[in-house]
Formats: structure tokens, C-alpha cells, sequence
């Protein structure tokens, strides 16, 4: 089930041939975002990032673009679907309408909206380094689409040497993020996270983690730089993503991690989610 530009439809076979060729082109911006009984989580935040983005690439967003406008195209897709998932994962992707040529860069443009199941369970999966090529240390990386093919990159990588997930550092060669979304490192007297300033996407869901973090289990988080033998000297390594939900490391090279703080750190977090509605 998809909505596309405010139309729903049941697969992409249905939708318009001018329509579909929209999708020829990768997506301006890609954003995912988790709903509870149809409602999305932390509307407002997930909101004014999308804003920010599209301006960023450049792009005449549509008037109708409000805050409600999300919820209301979500609302439509699920009474399309007619037999909605309790916790949703919801793909959203903005297109250009038109080609860019010269006389006409800025384009008006459209939007692809799939909802799917949100993965409650939390993953265990050994982790490796991605170390063939490096993400930028700059604010263009904060951008979710700006790695994205990079982040596939060390998928792949990650399957190949029989991995799942891998670690992403910058052209400082210190920790940036995962394949699966942003890193935690759990200590004894804290939380690490790599900063901003080192090339890490601006994810709502990683400002939400870090929000909650400090303002309801008041727990110290430090955002900084990270090099990559700190990642041994954790006693647990948690990634989180709108994508791929919430992950658990179980080794990296010989360290292997506990998993208890973060299992009930995610439980929290998750009911904290629900309460953002």
C-alpha cells in the first residue's frame, strides 16, 4: 500500500505512468517516522526536519505542506489499508516533478508515503568497520540522504564478510553512525554519541533518544568525538533508527557487550514515544 502525492494506491503497478516516472530519479530527501494506532510520534519535531531539509536541497515546497498534513495522508493510506499495524514504520520520500535544466533548477515536487511493520523486537547482531570509504565531517552529512549510498555501501560490505551491521567513520577516521542508525555507547558513568560536528545524521529519533535520555532517566549523555578503540571500552553498544528499530551490538573484533541496561533503556524510551502523540 502506497500514497502517492495524496493518492493511495495498492502497489506501484496502479499508479499513473507520468506519475511513476517521478520515481525515475533517486528521492531529495528521505524520512522515516513511527506511528502508534495510525498517529505519528513527535509530529512537530518530525515536521520542521523535513522543512529544514527540503530547504536545504533547494525546492519549492508546497503551501500545503502544514503540520497536520503528514498525519492526514497518513490517516488516508491507513484507511486505504484497512487493517493497519498497532506500531508502524512510515517511509516518506520527496521527488522532483521535473527534470532540472538550466533556464529551471527549482522544481515543484511530490511526495511517496509506505507504511510497514516498526521492528519491536530488539536485534542482537556482531558488528565490523567500513573503512573503504569515509563520510564528510561537515553539516551536509547531517543531512539523512546526503550518505545514504554510502551507508548501502557498507551493507553490502557488512554481508559479504557474514556481518550485519557495520560502523561508518569520517575523513578523521573517528565514529560517525552505523548502517543501522545512530550509535550509543553505554558506560558505567554515561553515554557517548558522536557529535553533530563529526557527520552524523540529524535524525529525530536520535534527538529524541538523547532528550529522553537526560530528561527522564537523567542519565549523563556527552556528544563528542569518538575514536575507534573507545567502541571496545564500552560496556554496551545500542544503535537506533526510524528504519531498522533498535539494535543491540553482541561483539565487535574480540569485546563482547552486555546488552541489560540498554534492553531496559529501549523499553522506557518506547512508552515515551507513545506519550509523544
Amino acid at each position: 500500500m502506497i500514497n502517492f502525492d495524496g493518492k493511495c494506491f495498492s502497489s506501484y503497478k496502479s499508479v499513473p505512468e507520468e506519475s511513476l516516472s517521478y520515481l525515475n530519479s533517486l528521492p531529495i530527501h528521505t524520512h522515516h517516522l513511527i506511528a502508534f494506532d495510525g498517529e505519528i510520534s513527535l509530529l512537530e519535531a518530525h515536521y520542521f526536519s523535513v522543512m529544514a531539509a527540503l530547504r536545504r536541497f533547494r525546492v519549492e515546497i508546497p503551501m500545503h505542506y502544514t503540520l497536520d498534513f503528514f498525519q492526514e495522508q497518513t490517516d488516508l493510506l491507513n484507511d486505504f489499508n484497512k487493517n493497519p499495524t498497532d506500531v508502524q514504520q512510515l517511509s516518506l520520500k520527496f521527488y522532483r516533478k521535473k527534470r532540472q535544466i538550466k533556464e529551471a533548477v527549482e522544481g515543484s515536487i511530490c511526495f511517496l508515503m509506505q507504511a510497514g511493520l516498526f521492528p519491536l523486537e530488539n536485534k542482537t547482531l556482531d558488528l565490523t568497520l567500513y573503512k573503504d570509504h569515509y563520510i564528510f565531517a561537515n553539516d551536509y552529512s547531517n543531512l539523512f540522504q546526503t550518505n545514504t549510498s554510502l551507508r548501502e555501501l557498507g551493507q553490502v560490505f557488512a554481508y559479504e564478510n557474514g556481518f550485519k551491521v557495520a560502523l561508518l567513520l569520517n575523513n578523521h577516521k573517528r565514529l560517525v553512525e552505523s548502517t543501522h542508525g545512530a550509535v550509543f555507547l553505554i558506560q558505567h558513568d554515561g553515554i557517548q554519541t558522536p557529535a553533530l560536528s563529526e557527520g552524523t545524521a540529524n535524525t529525530v529519533i536520535r534527538s529524541a533518544f538523547i532528550q529522553f535520555l537526560i530528561k527522564e532517566c537523567e542519565v549523563q549523555v556527552v556528544e563528542t568525538e569518538i575514536a575507534v578503540f573507545s567502541i571496545q571500552q564500552a560496556q554496551e553498544v545500542l544503535l537506533i533508527s526510524s528504519a531498522y528499530g533498535f539494535t543491540h551490538i553482541g561483539q565487535f573484533r574480540k569485546k563482547k557487550y552486555e546488552k541489560e541496561r540498554s534492553v531496559s533503556l529501549l523499553f522506557q524510551f518506547l512508552n515515551y514515544l507513545k506519550n509523544q502523540l
